[in-house]
Order: C-alpha cells, then structure tokens, then sequence
C-alpha cells in the first residue's frame, strides 16, 4: 500500500499544480502536419514577432499583396482602354471568360473576391494582426532571392530533360498574349502571378488538404498530395484555354516542378512571400525576353 506522501503522488501533484508547473504549449507545425497546417503557435501578449514569423501571417500578407493588385487592376484599365480584358493573362483570363459566359458583366468581382477571401482569413486567424511597413522590403528582397533560385532550378531541370525536349530556358510561367508595349505585358505577369498563386496556392492547397483529411489520410501524405495535386493542375492550367501553350515535356514537367517550389514558399514563408515570387520570376524571365 502506497504512503500518502509517495513519489508517485508527489509527482503527480506537480503535474496538476499550475503554479509548481507551467504547461507547456505544444507549438504547431509549420509545414502541413496537422489541421491548422497554415498557422504558426500562438504568441504571448507583448511578445514582438520576428521577421520570418510575422511575414507569414494574413494581415501583413494582405498588405503586401493588396498595392500590387490595385496597380494591375488600375494598369490593365489605363493601358488598355476599352480593350483591357484583353492584357489579362493566365488563371485572371480563364475567369473573365467563364464570368461572360454565365452572364456576368461586373470585371471587379475576381478582385473583391480575392480580397474579401483574405479578409475572411485573417478574421479566422487567432494570432493578433501584424499592421506593419517595415517587413516589405525584406519580403521583396526574398522574393526576389527566391526568384533567381528558381531560375536556376530551371537550367537544371533543362540539363535533366534535355534528351526528351530542347528548349530555352528560363520559361515563362505567365501565359500572356501580344501586348501593345512591354508595360503592359509586365501588368499581364504581375496579374498571372497573383491570381494563380490565389487559386493554386491560397484556395486549392488547403482545399485538397482537407478533402485528404477528411478521406483520413495521415497530415504527411495529405499535405504531400495537396502540393502535387495543385501543382500538377498548375502545370496542365498552362497548356489549355486561351492564351494555351502546346505541350511539350519539358514545358509540362519544369512547370509542375515550379509548382511544387511555389507550393513551398507559400506554406514555409506565406501567401504573400509566394505571390512575390512569382511575380519577380516572371518579370526577371521577361527582362531578358523582352527589348528594351
């Protein structure tokens, strides 16, 4: 028979006593493996944020994102005139078009969608709100970082595949039709690139992870099938519609690579960090297809 005062019961009387004990958070996983896979932990009152957490979360995500779609909403009208549908490129094409076929005239329903989609996602976000200038410059620096690396993934991939198709690298990854002036073919790729990373990444990565987990499919295998799937359909999204590319293996296999790379940036650094970089590869593609 065990004493009152046994070391069982000690311990067990520190485990239950908040004030002998703190209670340790679990932190969440940054990279997919539970249900709130897009969240980082919970931080304390009065505890500042760094860099690399606060770029993450969906207030300083939408300031970031929300200048930058404002300029290519306003350019595309400026630019084009009448005709500015027609300097919409890639996913942001694809819509406008569905949209006139159901009948509806309204060209600012993407945007306010996009935005009111965000809105919705930081009201959801249980961390305090990160309304801060100063982490832009860092995050486009990033992003421009993250671009160049891309672009060198590119040349890899060419040697890789270069037994099945020949083709100049770096490709494109916006889809885009003859524009008037270089200025409005650089809107079309600052376009592409929010509106495929909004659908591809922000909508259809976590829409696919939780169909996987509803199927009960472990997080890993969940997260992993969310990312190949979206890339995949980001690499196929490319080859249909109007402007569509002609298949080719390499265009098809460096796209869905690409979209697995976006895929990371965007659950490692965020939706915002993942629009930059997508936006500055394009861009970076068309300063060395584009004359001057």
């Amino acid at each position: 028979m065990k004493s009152p005062g046994s070391r069982s019961d000690f311990k067990k009387m520190r485990t239950l006593d908040p004030a002998t004990k703190s209670v340790q958070t679990k932190h969440r996983s940054r990279f997919g493996y539970s249900q709130d896979w897009w969240r980082e932990s919970e931080y304390s009152a009065g505890v500042s944020r760094s860099y690399w957490s606060s770029t993450r979360h969906p207030s300083l995500c939408l300031l970031y994102v929300l200048p930058l779609l404002i300029l290519y909403e306003a350019g595309i009208r400026i630019l084009g005139g009448n005709q500015y549908d027609s300097l919409r490129a890639g996913i942001d094409s694809w819509v406008h078009h569905g949209m006139v076929l159901l009948g509806l005239s309204n060209t600012w329903i993407p945007p306010l969608a996009l935005i009111t989609g965000m809105g919705i996602w930081l009201q959801k976000e249980k961390e305090v709100p990160v309304w801060r200038a100063e982490p832009l410059a860092g995050m486009t620096l990033e992003s421009l970082s993250l671009a160049v690396c891309l672009i060198g993934l590119s040349k890899l991939v060419d040697l890789g595949l270069n037994q099945l198709e020949h083709s100049q690298v770096p490709l494109q990854l916006a889809q885009v039709a003859d524009a008037p002036s270089s200025g409005a073919r650089y809107l079309a790729f600052l376009g592409a690139g929010i509106y495929e990373e909004a659908v591809f990444r922000l909508a259809l990565i976590p829409l696919l992870f939780a169909v996987s987990r509803f199927l009960l499919l472990p997080g890993f295998l969940a997260s992993t099938l969310a990312i190949t799937g979206s890339s995949l359909l980001f690499s196929v999204a490319h080859h249909i519609g109007v402007p569509g590319e002609s298949f080719t293996w390499y265009a098809f296999v460096f796209r869905w690579i690409a979209g697995v790379y976006f895929s990371w940036v965007f659950v490692a650094r965020g939706f915002g960090i993942a629009v930059g970089t997508h936006v500055a590869y394009d861009c970076l593609v068309g300063c060395l297809s584009i004359p001057a």
